[in-house]
């Protein structure tokens, strides 16, 4: 059995935690963001802050697959092992779809 040291460990928990830690991250944003819209505190009318809520959740979904390429990118450069980058990428995956169903509503629902 392979034992990592340093970098490489660093690398592997990036590439497993790294896409649900920013989904995690724009849920939380989201969330604030939309209380604090249908409060009125942060003065923004209903459709700016849908505006608001959608260049959020664009941001941070093309956030979630650049860092999903760049985990690639690191399976090409053979920086991480092989079952560790499947499970990666199969976290990845699911932060993207998550990202996108969760944030689909923003769509279709009424901000308040």
């Amino acid at each position: 059995m392979a034992v990592m040291h340093g970098s490489a460990m660093i690398k592997a928990s990036m590439a497993l935690l790294s896409g649900l830690l920013l989904w995690a991250a724009w849920f939380t944003l989201a969330y604030a963001l939309h209380g604090a819209q249908c409060e009125g505190a942060l003065g923004l009318t209903r459709t700016g802050g849908q505006m608001a809520q959608l260049a959020l959740w664009g941001a941070m979904l093309a956030a979630i697959v650049a860092q999903a390429r760049w985990v690639q990118c690191w399976a090409a450069r053979g920086d991480v092992s092989g079952r560790l980058l499947r499970s990666a990428r199969y976290l990845q995956f699911a932060a993207i779809g998550s990202t996108v169903f969760v944030g689909l509503p923003i769509l279709v629902l009424a901000p308040c």
